[in-house]
């Protein structure tokens, strides 16, 4: 299974991120809301707490006595807004609003302090409630007196309700406005690396030699990394022109030669032996061929050169093409595994190796080494692609020979990196890798 782009990847981000910051918006401003209102609801009953402090009195029979407070609320039946005047030991005074309910409500003993609760009524009803006691009469004669105004908190919760409802409608279409914003931001974000994307095709097209242009500042180093792969790439086909030139003039003339002994023998009624000449002129031409797969190649010589940091560059060049698909690169070669390859050469055959790979790995390419007992060392690349199967492995080895022609190559890419290694004296040997796909094995001794 592919992994989706980066831009599907930036943009869930996104959404995740959103979801999580307009869900804790809309928790806190509604916690917010709740405790305003509720404070608002509390203030209120103070200042009714107040205006009843006001209005008590004691009659002459030593009764409490209260008078009627400005709110008419308090004298409507069940209307959510009600007070009670109690004193220790004596039936409590209560408004009329509480029609024969009541209420616990448990004050500070202290005279003055005012206490706010949540409490339940005795119908089962949530309501909020500020008191406090006060004392009246004389000091040997005191009497402490605990007065309360309460409120429903459905008021608050109502309240709090509709602010969710109308809040989460305009956080929704915020979330929706969001959305489209960090996809234009993702679009316009990823238009470099579209831009490079082009650039390296038109570069693989031949219409383009160098990845030119203006690049942000985080994606010049890439450009930077493949014009210099594509410099060591040119530098590697000037050399191979020299060669294949040299090789043309030097084997243009022995061949035309032969072919007119050929005709000469043919005219002379000995065609078994013209045969047998234009057979070999047949063999000389297929070995031009296979040298113009060598031509990349430099002068081997005894000098053995680190594996690592080649290996490291060409993963971290290749690694940075744009791609639909990320890939996991793993490197994994044992300390001191040096070959015999020049540095360029090296350059040159892993980045066919490690591209081909790139090409067909579903989500990983693994480049490891081993340095064997018997004194013989190789270097695997292998994918997790869909491989190939055991029959056609010998056929890819061939120059052109492509299973797939809606990939991208010219199909000379395994039979280069054959050929270079031959040179070498090493060999490319291709298998079923362990992680499903192809397996690209160069041993040397």
């Amino acid at each position: 299974m592919k992994a989706p782009s980066l831009s599907l990847r930036l943009l869930l981000l996104a959404c995740l991120a959103f979801l999580i910051a307009l869900s804790a918006t809309a928790f806190v401003l509604n916690s917010l809301f709740h405790n305003f209102f509720e404070e608002r609801i509390f203030a209120e009953l103070d200042r009714d707490l107040i205006q009843l402090t006001a209005n008590l009195s004691i009659d002459e029979n030593d009764e409490i006595h209260v008078k009627p407070l400005l709110d008419p609320r308090f004298d409507l039946p069940f209307s959510g807004l009600y007070w009670m005047a109690e004193e220790t030991g004596e039936q409590a005074n209560v408004s009329r609003s509480l029609w024969g309910i009541s209420y616990e409500f448990d004050a500070n003993p202290v005279a003055g302090q005012r206490t706010r609760v949540d409490s339940v009524s005795s119908q089962g009803v949530d309501i909020l409630i500020t008191g406090w006691t006060i004392l009246i009469g004389e000091q040997e004669n005191q009497r402490a007196i605990t007065l309360s105004v309460a409120a429903n908190e459905s008021e608050v919760l109502e309240a709090a309700a509709k602010f969710r409802s109308s809040f989460i409608r305009w956080l929704v279409l915020m979330f929706v406005a969001l959305i489209i914003a960090a996809w234009v931001q993702v679009r316009l974000g990823l238009v470099p690396l579209e831009q490079l994307r082009r650039k390296v095709e038109q570069v693989r097209a031949g219409n383009e030699s160098k990845l030119e242009g203006p690049f942000p500042r985080e994606v010049q180093p890439l450009a930077n990394e493949v014009n210099e792969l594509l410099d060591l790439h040119n530098e590697s086909l000037r050399f191979a022109r020299e060669r294949a030139s040299d090789l043309a003039h030097g084997l243009k003339t022995p061949l035309t030669v032969m072919l007119t002994i050929s005709r000469d023998l043919r005219a002379d009624n000995q065609p078994e032996r013209a045969d047998e000449i234009e057979t070999q002129v047949a063999s000389m031409r297929h070995y031009v061929e296979r040298e113009l797969a060598r031509v990349r190649t430099k002068i081997p010589s005894d000098k053995r050169n680190p594996a690592a940091p080649v290996v490291e560059k060409m993963v971290s060049t290749i690694r940075r093409f744009p791609s639909d698909t990320p890939l996991e690169w793993q490197v994994d070669l044992p300390e001191g595994l040096a070959t015999p390859f020049d540095t360029h050469d090296l350059s040159e055959l892993l980045g066919n190796l490690l591209d081909n790979a790139r090409k067909w790995a579903a989500t990983k390419v693994k480049i490891s080494g081993v340095i064997s007992p018997d004194g013989s060392t190789s270097i695997t690349v292998e994918d997790d692609g869909q491989g190939v199967p055991e029959e056609d492995l010998p056929t890819i080895l061939g120059r052109g020979e492509r299973l797939d022609p809606s990939v991208q190559g010219t199909g000379l890419g395994l039979a280069i990196c054959a050929d270079m290694a031959e040179s070498y004296g090493a060999e490319l040997s291709l298998s079923r890798s362990v992680l499903g796909g192809l397996s690209a094995t160069i041993k040397w001794k």
